[in-house]
Order: structure tokens, then C-alpha cells, then sequence
């Protein structure tokens, strides 16, 4: 049997602060618009989701007036369209305590380790400052090889280079989940925020699939 796993980067290993969905939410509070933010969410996800290619920083697409659209407000908002798009990524980052725990696990116990990201060179750069490369064998970022989740293509370069994952972990059912099964890979949903009812709370939780 194969002895790997595929992560996911952003919210599964590393916390991206502030969070974009959660500036979305508080430009549409400021407009008068009292959306949950569980709401907010996964229509950004989903938006999201819709593209199989990377946008020119090598990563989703976001379409605002798409986005607006499916929250069924006005897509041709002009000033909400402009105060959104200005969003960039979050500038405080951070390792989550049990991403690091659950890597260290993870060697211990022999794993191979694959990262699949929908990734920027700035998060690449991000990973490689916190320490993270020591921990992966396989290291696969959308802006490198012009494919994102949920496109399950993406997950059979890991297949080609290192073998088949046991399973996927990553925090976007949308896409993380989506493209690893279509991959024939079983996947995880990490819902570190409750958005979704299924999946772990906690890294740590993998320990239950006894890895």
C-alpha cells in the first residue's frame, strides 16, 4: 500500500489573516447588507470553484459581479464591485498548531507527504519561510504547473511523480474535495470553521483513520 497523503496549504496547514471572505463580509455590513458570514463564505467558494484554470497570479479566478450575482445582489453595483476588488491576501500568517503536530505525526510514521495548492509565488514564498519544505516529498503549486483545484487534473501530476495518495486533506469541499475524489482519491474535509457538516474539526482528528 501506498504510504501517502496530499495537503492542501491555505487554512490546512497555514492561517492567512485577515481572511478575504471575512473583509467581503464586512464591506457588505458597511453597504447595509446583513449576509451571514457561513453565507458570505460559501458563495465566495463557489465562485471560485467554477474555474479549472488560474488567473494570471496562478490562482482562482474571482469573479466580483459573479459573486455578487449569486448572493442576488445587483452585479453591476459599480462601487461594491470596485470596493471588492481592491481585496488582496491576507498579510498575517501563521502555522497552525496542529498542522505542524500532525506533520511531524505524519514522518514519524513513514508517510510520504504531498502539498497540492492553490498557490501565488508569494505562497509558495510563505511556505518556504515557515519552515514547511523539510516535511514534503512533492510539492505541486497551481501558479507552477497552470492548473487549479477544482480541476482534478492537478492531482494526477502527484499521481505520476509519487504515487497515489491514500487520501486528500484540504478545508473547500468545493475544491479540494470535489477534485481529489474526481480523482479517484478519497479526501478529507478539514472544517476548521463549522461551514460544512461533514468533516474534521482538527488535524489531530486524522490520528482516528489510524495513519
Amino acid at each position: 500500500m501506498n504510504k501517502i497523503i496530499s495537503l492542501d496549504m491555505g487554512e490546512t496547514l497555514i492561517a492567512f489573516k485577515p481572511r478575504k471572505y471575512e473583509v467581503i463580509h464586512e464591506i457588505l455590513k458597511d453597504h447595509g447588507y446583513s449576509f451571514p458570514l457561513e453565507q458570505v463564505y460559501k458563495k465566495y467558494v463557489k465562485t471560485l470553484a467554477k474555474n479549472y484554470f488560474p488567473d494570471s497570479h496562478g490562482v482562482n479566478p474571482f469573479d466580483v459581479r459573479d459573486f455578487l450575482y449569486e448572493l442576488g445582489l445587483n452585479p453591476r453595483n459599480e462601487e461594491l464591485v470596485k470596493e471588492i476588488s481592491k481585496i488582496g491576501r491576507g498579510e498575517e500568517v501563521d502555522i497552525y498548531d496542529d498542522a505542524l503536530e500532525f506533520l511531524e505525526y505524519a514522518k514519524r510514521k513513514g508517510y510520504s507527504l504531498v502539498l497540492v495548492s492553490n498557490s501565488t509565488p508569494r505562497g509558495k514564498e510563505i511556505f518556504e519561510k515557515l519552515g514547511l519544505r523539510k516535511y514534503f516529498d512533492l510539492t505541486i503549486f497551481s501558479f507552477e504547473v497552470g492548473i487549479v483545484k477544482p480541476n482534478p487534473k492537478i492531482f494526477s501530476l502527484a499521481i505520476e511523480k509519487l504515487g497515489k495518495p491514500i487520501f486528500h486533506v484540504g478545508d473547500i469541499y468545493e475544491m479540494d474535495v470535489t477534485s481529489a475524489r474526481n480523482a479517484g482519491i478519497p479526501a478529507v474535509l478539514l472544517n476548521r470553521f463549522g461551514f460544512y457538516r461533514e468533516g474534521v474539526k482538527s488535524l489531530r482528528d486524522l490520528k482516528k483513520f489510524e495513519i
